[in-house]
């Protein structure tokens, strides 16, 4: 009886020995925890090189306080790409071509109008905008002269413009919601020579103007024909 009390013992010293030894092995041989890495990385330029050494990209403020990030191709004479923010929170998006001229322009003010602008050959070509006022616009450009615009009035109204020499008006569609219709031909120096135009869906009127915007020829419904000099009436037909 005393030999199996004393085997008892000793399997259970042998069992807290070896449950022991387990746990100062594991603790032993358990992967070391990792050191946390720094939640914030502070810095005022980054520079981005390839396995050349190779300038490809920077990321930095520039002397006026503007947040910017440039991309570049493996010739860094020229970006390809560049994102700025300014102080006063405006932003502007400006990707390149192959030939290191402007392709693309993406633009927003502080006051609240946006642009694209759309390059070829370093010539702009098409111009999308939302004016601060909320009139969208489509603009065409030719030789770095805006030639026509198609847009949207504050009210909505759709407009299409010819512009002529010295980005004067040439030409004025419109057609307002109430009905009214209107196009008008301009002189060169912008002032209206011709318009016809229809109001409230009902009435119709042609205009002749001379040189300086002043009524010659009035045909409308009634009376029919109106003359005039210098702004006087000279004759009306019925």
């Amino acid at each position: 009886m005393e030999r199996q009390h004393r085997a008892v013992i000793l399997s259970g010293l042998i069992s807290a020995a070896v449950g022991l030894l387990a746990g100062f092995l594991g603790g032993r041989l358990a992967t070391p925890p990792v050191p946390a890495a720094p939640a914030v990385i502070r810095a005022e330029h980054f520079q981005l090189v390839d396995r050349d050494g190779q300038l490809r990209g920077r990321l930095g403020l520039d002397d006026q306080g503007v947040a910017r990030l440039t991309l570049f191709g493996r010739d860094a004479a020229a970006p390809q790409v560049s994102l700025a923010a300014d102080l006063q929170g405006g932003a502007r998006l400006e990707l390149g071509d192959a030939q290191h001229q402007s392709a693309m322009v993406l633009q927003t003010e502080p006051q609240g109008s946006r642009n694209i602008a759309l390059y070829q050959a370093g010539n702009l070509r098409l111009g999308l905008e939302v004016k601060q006022d909320g009139e969208p616009a489509v603009n065409f450009y030719d030789k770095g002269s805006r030639l026509i615009t198609l847009g949207l009035t504050h009210q909505g109204d759709p407009h299409l413009v010819f512009y002529g020499e010295g980005q004067k008006d040439a030409l004025d569609l419109i057609a307002r919601k109430n009905g009214d219709r209107s196009l008008t031909l301009n002189g060169r120096n912008g002032t209206p020579r011709l318009v016809l135009g229809l109001k409230d869906d009902k009435k119709a009127a042609l205009g002749l103007f001379d040189r300086r915007g002043k009524t010659r020829v009035a045909l409308m419904d009634e009376p029919s024909l109106i003359l005039l000099k210098e702004g006087k009436l000279v004759r009306a037909l019925p």
